[in-house]
């Protein structure tokens, strides 16, 4: 009887057991916590990019150019407000001229049909559309960096199954609508 009460009052080795049991999920937690605010971080800066080329089409700076405005063009400068680590080939860069309308559609035309979201265009490398408009135009601006780097499981769930090149990919999706000055 001794011996098994000994046994059990024994604690050499319960701070490994304890650690062991705990540490997988206090490991984990940091994970996606670091997951979570780089996720922030990229949506910001691609927030933040689409701002700033908006405002070059608002303007009328990119229409008044001496060189004709390219998709390929307008993709490097809006990669030139994004950080240097992201990739400038996987961003998928769409401009739409809105026509002006008096019924729902609109800018209803980028919307789900649900109204739980934005339509996501097509993903293929390469992809894209550019259409300036002219003064006076309302346009939508849609920037989508999808972003491959995170762990399967965690770009899966936060995209709803979303994939880029055969990999699951979390889509950073920035939007502007706006009408353009009498430049």
């Amino acid at each position: 009887m001794r011996r098994k009460l000994n046994y059990i009052q024994n604690e050499e080795g319960a701070a490994a057991v304890e650690f062991a049991l705990v540490g997988t999920a206090f490991i984990l937690t940091l994970f996606f916590m670091l997951a979570t605010a780089l996720v922030l971080y990229i949506n910001q800066m691609v927030d933040n990019a689409t701002v700033r080329a908006s405002r070059k089409i608002l303007t009328g700076g990119l229409q008044s150019q001496s060189t004709a405005a390219t998709l390929e063009n307008f993709k490097q400068s809006v990669c030139a407000y994004l950080p240097a680590t992201f990739s400038c080939n996987d961003i998928v860069v769409n401009l739409y001229v809105v026509p002006k309308s008096s019924q729902p559609s609109g800018y209803y035309s980028f919307v789900s049909p649900d109204l739980n979201g934005l339509i996501v265009s097509n993903l293929a490398t390469g992809t894209g559309v550019l259409n300036l408009g002219s003064r006076g135009d309302y346009q939508y601006l849609q920037v989508v960096y999808p972003v491959t780097f995170l762990p399967a499981p965690i770009a899966s769930w936060l995209s709803g199954g979303a994939t880029f090149k055969g990999k699951p990919a979390y889509l950073a999706i920035s939007a502007a609508a706006f009408r353009n000055e009498q430049y």
